[in-house]
């Protein structure tokens, strides 16, 4: 492979060399290489379409057995979406200690917005340690709600349509149309608004969102034909968590990229 030629120095001062998207600089920016590749597709692509091929096949082969123990209330989807929660919770807080965060507001607002949402989410799943310890709250909030649980969602439904419909929005376009758009305008991989822009690894997550939300759409008007599911809106959200969580992965690797980047270019200085 030939190497490109660099250019010529001048006053002795280093070549000029694009950064990555950093929002609170000024550009030219060059696109992040730590995002997911094809060495990594056993994750972002394998964990999406086993999950799909195990829930649909379990649902075809004996629906009473799917509906007891994997779209059920305390199922193994449901199970999966707590442990999600956590995952991310975990991603999202750690990186609020992190210094580049902290010194760049809407960074730390986009991180902490998320770490409030996977707790919530979280928080919802379990009934906030009701499914886990089994414990019957004689309050208001279990006396009001749908389901007897100590939750929020099951009280009204915009408490539970509205947050969710934020969240399939933002991942059908985050993980759908963002990516399209990069493909088409290959700039905005080195644009300041970089660092939020979901990898295009993220794609076959948003895909299976959309797919089983649209299942749930049809078999609503009847068509029983497109049910891929006992309950499709669990599966929905697996995948609506599954994105949040692998959007801070790749979050936090390019904070960590650039903090990277910035520590090699100090030791630069130092040796100039």
């Amino acid at each position: 492979m030939a190497k490109l030629h660099s250019e010529p120095r001048l006053a002795g001062r280093a070549p000029h060399r694009a950064k990555l998207p950093d929002p609170k600089c000024a550009g030219p920016f060059r696109p992040f290489t730590t995002d997911p590749g094809w060495a990594e597709a056993w994750w972002w692509l394998g964990i999406p379409l086993a999950v799909a091929l195990f829930v649909v096949s379990s649902y075809w082969i004996d629906p009473e057995w799917h509906r007891q123990w994997i779209t059920a209330e305390s199922g193994v989807l449901e199970t999966a979406q707590f442990i999600l929660m956590v995952i991310g919770l975990g991603l999202a807080v750690q990186l609020l200690f992190d210094p580049f965060v902290r010194q760049r507001p809407l960074v730390f607002a986009v991180t902490a917005l998320a770490a409030l949402a996977c707790l919530f989410i979280g928080g919802e799943e379990v009934s906030w340690g009701q499914h886990i310890f089994f414990w019957q709250d004689p309050s208001l909030v279990t006396a009001v709600n749908d389901e007897g649980e100590f939750s929020l969602h099951n009280m009204n439904k915009g408490f539970e349509r509205t947050p969710r419909a934020l969240l399939e929005i933002g991942v059908l376009v985050g993980g759908l149309l963002v990516p399209l758009l990069c493909v088409y305008f290959p700039r905005l991989r080195q644009s300041r608004a970089a660092l939020f822009l979901p990898a295009a690894a993220l794609v076959p997550t948003a895909l299976f969102a959309a797919l089983f939300s649209g299942s749930n759409i049809l078999v609503k008007h009847h068509d029983a034909a497109m049910k891929l599911a006992g309950r499709t809106s669990e599966v929905t959200e697996f995948y609506l968590y599954f994105f949040m969580v692998a959007y801070l992965i790749v979050f936090d690797r390019r904070i960590r990229e650039i903090g990277t980047e910035g520590k090699k270019t100090k030791t630069r200085r130092r040796k100039q």
